[in-house]
């Protein structure tokens, strides 16, 4: 073989391993706490700038063509009508988006709560699907919660907050919420379905695990046991803690975004791209950029 053809050969290889490369790569946009209300600014929350910032979110996000989007919780601050300001943005979204329940979502009206996840597009609360080789799980956080007119789960989140506070753990505060018992045993089959497909999972969720502190899912210990079971989980991505974190614990990246009602003008949202050996965040405004290695 000549060198022309041993160089020809080469590229031909090279460009059929590039191209399939990047046929399994996937790009995602995710967004945390607008948590827009036609309010006043209090703090480091301007909540009516909101809207201007997530039409900028969406926009960056069709055009770079992302498969879909995520919300990580808190579209909205509080008041129903909030939803109907914010969701005509949503709509120009040329890919699906993807939700799930924060708790200032649930901050409207009691004779509201049930109709919430209509508004986010939900049929149901907590929900999959997987995608070239990955499983996308989604929670709900708030499945425990005070923001509920059924007196049994209002009775089971007194206790559970009540046990948090007796123990001196730190996140035992009411804006936080908790999964219930149904939900995990769902998780846990949905774990062990990916584990058995070899797929790579990442967990979406509105309230952060690890590092554990005072925005934690209430039973975020006993979540925790359960997703380091399986080598399939690679990351959990949430939102709650507007300050951002992260923290790296039994091979899983547990990723907290940046709140996006944060700051007056500053933006913060991701394009996420997945890999074979690594989750590449690439953080816009205020959100920081990261490569999280797979093993």
């Amino acid at each position: 073989m000549t060198r022309k053809s041993m160089v020809k050969l080469f590229f031909v290889v090279w460009l059929i391993g590039f191209s399939q490369a990047a046929k399994s790569q996937i790009q995602l946009g995710v967004f945390a706490d607008c948590q827009y209300c036609d309010c006043d600014t209090k703090g480091t929350r301007f909540y009516r700038n909101s809207p201007h910032k997530l039409h900028d979110c969406i926009e960056h996000f069709n055009s770079h063509k992302v498969d879909f989007v995520v919300g990580l919780g808190d579209l909205i601050d509080k008041n129903f009508s909030s939803y109907d300001s914010v969701y005509p943005i949503l709509a120009q979204s040329k890919a699906e988006i993807f939700q799930v329940i924060g708790n200032h979502d649930l901050s409207v009206k009691n004779e509201y709560f049930e109709q919430v996840p209509q508004k986010l597009k939900l049929e149901k609360s907590w929900y999959s699907f997987t995608k070239k080789g990955w499983r996308f799980i989604f929670l709900n956080g708030s499945d425990l919660t005070f923001q509920s007119n059924d007196p049994e789960t209002v009775e089971k989140a007194k206790m559970l907050t009540a046990k948090l506070k007796d123990e001196g753990k730190p996140n035992y505060h009411e804006w936080n919420g908790g999964i219930g018992k149904e939900q995990l045993q769902w998780m846990e089959s949905q774990l062990q379905e990916a584990q058995a497909s070899r797929q790579k999972v990442i967990l979406f969720c509105h309230y952060p695990l690890l590092p554990y502190e005072a925005h934690s899912l209430w039973n975020a210990e006993e979540v925790v046991d359960i997703l380091k079971k399986y080598d399939a989980v690679k990351c959990w991505m949430n939102g709650h803690n507007h300050a951002g974190n992260y923290t790296f614990s039994d091979s899983i990246h547990f990723l907290n975004l940046k709140g996006m009602v944060e700051t007056e003008a500053i933006n913060s949202f991701a394009i996420i791209k997945l890999s074979e050996t690594a989750i590449e965040v690439t953080g816009f405004g205020n959100e920081p950029q990261r490569i999280l290695p797979l093993n």
